[in-house]
């Protein structure tokens, strides 16, 4: 049987963030710096089943599976933390497999309680996913599910017999090329240094000396644990900002510790740790939040 699907390669994936974050842009507030975060991603566990090979969690020694999860309790205290103003983007993403945090619905059920005006968005490698389960998600309000596809095209008429049979919209799931092990969806990169296998050497990461990365000033990235880490591409966890269980959204995205590292960035200073390893661009998205940052910065320094 053929399915007509939403697939998304690097190029239509990449076009599909473009207007994203155009649209959740739309939002933001000249007079209010909080409004620069697109995105807040979560990983709420630290399980993963797969090893997959662009992923430290290939070498066990680098990225080791441990068991540890975000609890309900936690997750409802970053979103009562975050706060219902925020209007922009929940990606329950991060480091692992999210499905394998057992509480995973109730998660999104208390946080979605608590930022009606977000958008709540699921990765997942499909291993574990059931009709039931799908429609547990939707029920507790995720908007919109990310099938990746790690074995191949093949995969695509299984997980769509399972969202058809389960009676969920098309508009409310796509699937994302991952087989490829070119690309690997947007752009394979080196994870902030973690990755050493796939053949990126110092010329990948010399060529981005004195360029800005935009990362800090949209994105927010949330451990299992509560820490917000200067970025999701920080898979060694070396700079922690601050805590979303014990403090307010403001106190850590307006706080000094990721001042003094946007401070470095917006001048293109990657010479620190982890950004001297990294070999993401850093300037895809997020030049109107990095911009309005910045405006904040100069109007409190007069």
């Amino acid at each position: 049987m053929v399915y007509k699907v939403k697939l998304h390669d690097k190029d239509t994936f990449l076009q599909h963030r473009l207007e994203q974050e155009s649209k959740i842009s739309e939002t933001m507030d000249s007079t209010n710096p909080l409004t620069s975060i697109l995105t807040i991603e979560l990983s709420t566990t630290e399980l993963c089943n797969r090893t997959c090979v662009f992923c430290p969690r290939h070498d066990p020694k680098v990225y080791p599976n441990r068991n540890l999860h975000m609890s309900v309790e936690d997750a409802e205290m970053i979103s009562k933390n975050i706060g219902s103003d925020f209007k922009g983007k929940i990606s329950l993403t991060g480091f692992s497999e999210n499905f394998l945090n057992k509480n995973f619905h109730d998660i999104i059920k208390v946080m979605r309680k608590n930022l009606s005006n977000s958008i709540f968005e699921c990765n997942t490698n499909g291993d574990f996913l059931t009709g039931e389960y799908a429609k547990k998600l939707f029920i507790n309000g995720l908007d919109l599910l990310y099938i990746n596809l790690y074995d191949g095209l093949e995969q695509i008429e299984k997980f769509t017999k399972i969202m058809k049979n389960a009676k969920i919209d098309e508009s409310k799931y796509s699937f994302r090329a991952h087989y490829s092990q070119e690309d690997y969806g947007l752009k394979i990169n080196n994870r902030g240094g973690n990755i050493t296998w796939l053949g990126f050497d110092e010329s990948d990461i010399e060529s981005l000396k004195g360029t800005p990365c935009y990362y800090p000033f949209y994105k927010m990235f949330i451990d299992y644990n509560g820490d917000v880490l200067l970025c999701c591409n920080d898979w060694g966890k070396e700079i922690r900002v601050g805590n979303m269980i014990k403090n307010k959204l403001e106190d850590v995205w307006l706080g000094d510790k990721i001042k003094t590292v946007r401070d470095k960035l917006t001048v293109g200073d990657r010479n620190h740790s982890p950004c001297n390893k990294c070999s993401v661009n850093g300037q895809l998205f997020g030049k109107k939040s990095f911009d309005l940052i910045n405006e904040y910065y100069r109007s409190i320094d007069k």
